[in-house]
């Protein structure tokens, strides 16, 4: 017998006598360091926060634009070397993009190289930059790329998302530890309403809309401590892509936003970088109101018939207006009825509309009702009312500082929109204006009634806080 034999046979004999080790059945490698959470930086912010609203940044947002690339500069940061190191972070990330036009400098989505060769150039492209975010020292820039490559003859696209997040106060980048406040289990609070909103994403068939979906590979175990992010008014938007190995979205970044009524206790960004002096050159004027509140509770939409005519309603509340202010609409539908029943003209009623909505904007109520009937003519009738925080509907003058003319600023911009007003009465048309508040600006509407000479004057406008300055309102006082 042959020495190998003899080895193979003792081999075998000491095998069987042995008991096999089994794998591990839930090994735990050592973490990727990157995906750790990291300390907070800023001020220490504990739970719950307050925000009523947040001050917009005095910058300069510069946009740069040529056929396929958009991409913006700041200027207005009294300390030039944190804005210098924004702008070329900004610089830099826009060339990341750039680069992944040469098929060789893509990302590493799964599988891309079986279906676009290395050596390919993108047939066209576009790359976006914007920013997302600029309030209380914080920005966010936001990045998109498209590219659309030719392989014999077929279109293989990629989509790419990336984003910024700089503390202006020392350019750093922010990371998700600093968005929740540290008395809180970030990754425990950001990942249960991020597991609901995969999970009712990935039911939606492929390419919902024109926009893809989640498809996961392997569970979703909650957000890492380098998890791509850029931040809104209305939530947090994280990108989820190749970084993301539970997920397989083709070659697509797919955000999904998580609403600050879902985190709101916990918000840090509004406080975390404010410093007691300015970094700024120039002084504040704008801010805003973050979206908080919570979505309707009773969001319905439906028909009805009346008199031959079909009624569309609609109805929105949203789940944190007190019933006080609910229950001062009135029945629209009634008021509707009663307009078709007064109607005289002489051609059919086409249809109608009974719309109302009941909305929360920081400390403030919104209330709104439409009715309105369509024939040749429109009949049309709207009532819209802010309260404060003491449950007082607002007037006009409540909105604006005492020395601030607010009537020749409201004909000015009401003159830019409207024409054949000499037909008119200026002090009827002020008179009438009504208005409710948004997140970032203020809602209008202005009427005069028909006169011998005239049709009936109806008109909508918006003016944004930033337009109208901070200083001549009263909606931000901190006091």
């Amino acid at each position: 017998m042959s020495k190998f034999v003899k080895l193979l046979i003792i081999a075998l004999l000491f095998a069987g006598c042995t008991k096999p080790v089994e794998p591990d059945p839930d090994p735990d490698p050592k973490p990727n360091p990157d995906e750790l959470f990291k300390d907070p930086q800023g001020t220490k912010i504990l739970s719950p926060v307050d925000i009523p609203f947040v001050y917009g940044n005095p910058i300069e947002i510069v946009y740069k634009n040529d056929l396929r690339i958009t991409t913006l500069e700041i200027r207005g940061l009294k300390n030039k070397v944190i804005e210098n190191k924004v702008n070329q972070e900004i610089n830099q990330k826009t060339d990341l993009l750039t680069s992944y036009i040469n098929a060789s400098k893509l990302p590493p989505y799964r599988g891309i190289y079986t279906k676009i060769p290395s050596d390919s150039i993108a047939l066209d492209y576009y790359i976006n930059a914007y920013v997302a975010y600029n309030f209380d020292n914080v920005l966010s820039v936001s990045f998109s790329g498209w590219y659309n490559f030719n392989v014999n003859g077929s279109a293989e696209y990629v989509s790419i998302l990336e984003a910024l997040n700089f503390d202006l106060t020392t350019g750093n980048q922010l990371t998700v530890s600093d968005l929740l406040t540290n008395d809180v289990d970030t990754q425990h609070v950001l990942s249960n309403p991020l597991s609901e909103i995969i999970r009712k994403n990935s039911d939606l068939p492929p390419d919902h809309w024109g926009y893809p979906v989640i498809n996961l590979v392997s569970p979703f175990k909650g957000i890492k401590g380098n998890q791509v992010f850029y931040i809104t008014t209305n939530g947090i938007v994280f990108i989820f892509d190749y970084r993301n190995p539970e997920v397989d979205n083709g070659f697509f970044a797919v955000p999904l936003m998580v609403e600050y009524n879902k985190i709101k206790p916990y918000i840090a960004i509004a406080d975390r970088f404010k410093t007691d002096k300015s970094i700024y050159e120039s002084p504040i004027r704008h801010a805003e109101f973050l979206y908080l509140s919570q979505p309707g509770l009773r969001d319905e939409q439906g028909n009805e018939t009346y008199k031959d005519v079909d009624i569309y309603t609609y109805r929105s509340i949203q789940k944190d207006v007190p019933a006080f202010y609910v229950n001062k609409i009135p029945d629209v539908l009634a008021i509707v009825h009663k307009m078709i029943d007064e109607y005289e003209g002489d051609q059919k009623i086409e249809y109608a509309y009974a719309t109302y909505y009941a909305e929360k904007v920081g400390e403030f109520i919104n209330l709104s009702w439409y009715a309105s009937v369509y024939s040749n003519e429109i009949l049309y009738q709207e009532w819209r009312a802010t309260y404060n925080k003491d449950g007082k509907m607002m007037s006009l003058q409540d909105l604006f500082v005492s020395d601030f003319m607010y009537r020749d600023y409201l004909w000015k911009e009401i003159e830019k929109i409207s024409a054949n007003l000499h037909r008119y009465d200026k002090e009827v048309i002020l008179d009438s204006i009504q208005f409710t508040i948004n997140n970032a600006g203020i809602s209008f509407s202005a009427h005069h009634p028909k006169t011998e000479t005239a049709e009936a004057f109806n008109q909508s406008f918006y003016i944004a806080y930033n337009d109208i300055d901070i200083e001549n309102l009263t909606l931000f006082n901190d006091e």
